[in-house]
Formats: structure tokens, C-alpha cells, sequence
């Protein structure tokens, strides 16, 4: 039951609110943008030099982080770097 009355009263809460409407000027722009695409207007391209440029950029980036990891050096395990040779290490010998 108070998941029903949590409902209503979310519902209860939209009463009264106003629809969210841009200024004038800003309403005036956006209809004659919405009308020049309507009517056929031409879209910007983006040209090919800089479509190629962004390509490169891409394809060196991708090959940096190919070689950053090609080069990466392995880590030695913790327990091979404190590993003790138990065959020579004796504390109680004494000769």
C-alpha cells in the first residue's frame, strides 16, 4: 500500500507545472535552422584533409600504446625476490 500512496503522491507533485518554453530570440533561431533543413539546405562536410589528419592521429596514438606495451618490462614476483637459498643458509652451523 505504500508503494501505491508513493505513486499518487509523485503524481500529485506534477500538478500545476508549466512546460519549459526557450526566450523568443532563441525560439525564432531554432525554427529558421529547423525550416533550412526542412527545405533542402546543404549539411557542412567536414573536409578531407582534416579527415585524414584526425585518421593519422588515431593510427599513431594506437601504434604508441602498441609499442608502450611491447616494451613493458615483466615484474618479479614478491616471492622470488626475498626467495633465500635454504640449502647454504644455516644459522646453527658452527665451523
Amino acid at each position: 500500500m505504500k508503494k501505491k500512496d508513493w505513486k499518487d503522491d509523485v503524481f500529485r507533485s506534477l500538478e500545476g507545472i508549466q512546460r519549459a518554453e526557450p526566450g523568443p530570440e532563441l525560439l525564432d533561431k531554432i525554427k529558421a535552422k529547423t525550416s533550412k533543413i526542412a527545405n533542402g539546405a546543404t549539411m557542412q562536410v567536414v573536409r578531407r584533409r582534416y579527415l585524414v589528419l584526425a585518421a593519422a592521429c588515431l593510427a599513431l596514438l594506437v601504434l604508441a600504446n602498441v609499442q608502450a606495451l611491447n616494451q613493458r618490462k615483466p615484474v618479479p614476483s614478491m616471492s622470488s625476490a626475498y626467495q633465500v637459498d635454504n640449502a647454504n643458509f644455516d644459522l646453527y652451523d658452527m665451523h
